[in-house]
């Protein structure tokens, strides 16, 4: 399962779970999903679908946040899937949910070695969350042929850096993670995860702040790392799927990325990103307050109306 840093990063204003809505009508067609309005950023404009897969044609990464736990973000998700799939058919899909050490059970998965039963017990272990709610998503990239591949750094190294910071691991350990871990450059994103941090866990000390903040970027500079290494391999673009904590600001995984040469990225959320829906006109207003800045957490809203 995901570190507890990465669990509160990823739903940080998530209070518990929400009951699950009725899911809108999404199909990630070239026609607008009726139910679905999306808007860019930096105007704030409400844009057609047609527009928003126009922009994200010429991306080489793209990342569409989550809750991890919302039914209707992993929808989002299949829908900007389906649109980059058909315009970039050397599309790879991205997964946090997922370390190097299960990149074996993808394949197999994929290619047809290995069955749903033993994938779903796969899935369960590396990553814990519903195996429903990320099918769809894989279903349609293993039954398309789009490669998935697992970006996360092993869970066992993020929480000891977690506990002890980066000196704390071995120097085989160390040599698991890119040889470069920088912390963000973003004063917004470092600002968010700092409150965030501080927040969800009482005010910790100095010390134990900096190695919480260093769990943080190794997490988001592995990913980073193998997003630009898939570029580097061939791969025309990749779609990563991962939570909204590590893409808001379009820094975290994009920031480490493009330090790598990773090229034009673009971020897409789902909002709201607390999950669930809320009333059209509270979600424009919302991410059009220039005292709110919302619009800066991301290129695109997938807004969620109720």
């Amino acid at each position: 399962m995901g570190s507890p840093l990465s669990l509160f990063l990823a739903a940080p204003f998530a209070v518990g779970p929400l009951p699950a809505p009725q899911a809108p009508a999404i199909t990630g067609s070239r026609q607008a999903a009726p139910q679905a309005v999306l808007v860019e950023s930096p105007s704030g404009a409400v844009v057609a679908e047609a527009a928003l897969f126009a922009g994200l044609a010429s991306a080489h990464a793209v990342y569409v946040g989550e809750k991890h736990d919302d039914a209707l973000h992993h929808q989002v998700q299949l829908a900007v899937l389906k649109g980059l799939h058909a315009r970039r058919p050397g599309l790879v899909v991205g997964l946090e949910m997922v370390d190097g050490s299960g990149q074996a059970s993808l394949d197999d998965w994929s290619a047809g070695r290995m069955s749903d039963t033993d994938f779903e017990a796969f899935w369960k272990k590396a990553w814990g969350y519903d195996f429903a709610l990320y099918e769809p998503i894989l279903r349609y990239a293993k039954g398309n042929g789009i490669p998935l591949k697992g970006l996360n750094a092993p869970i066992s190294l993020i929480s000891k850096i977690y506990k002890g910071g980066l000196a704390s691991l071995s120097p085989a350990e160390r040599a698991r993670l890119p040889a470069r871990v920088e912390q963000t450059s973003d004063a917004d994103y470092l600002a968010y995860i700092t409150r965030t941090i501080d927040e969800s866990h009482g005010h910790p000390p100095p010390d134990r702040l900096a190695k919480m903040l260093a769990a943080q970027a190794a997490w988001n500079e592995t990913m980073g790392d193998g997003v630009a290494r898939l570029l580097a391999g061939g791969a025309e673009a990749v779609l990563v799927v991962a939570g909204a904590g590590h893409v808001y600001f379009g820094a975290g995984i994009a920031e480490s990325a493009a330090r790598r040469g990773a090229g034009e990225q673009a971020v897409v959320l789902p909002w709201p990103d607390g999950g669930g829906t809320a009333p059209l006109a509270d979600m424009l207003r919302e991410l059009r307050d220039p005292a709110r800045a919302k619009l800066k957490l991301a290129r695109y809203f997938w807004l969620l109306p109720s």
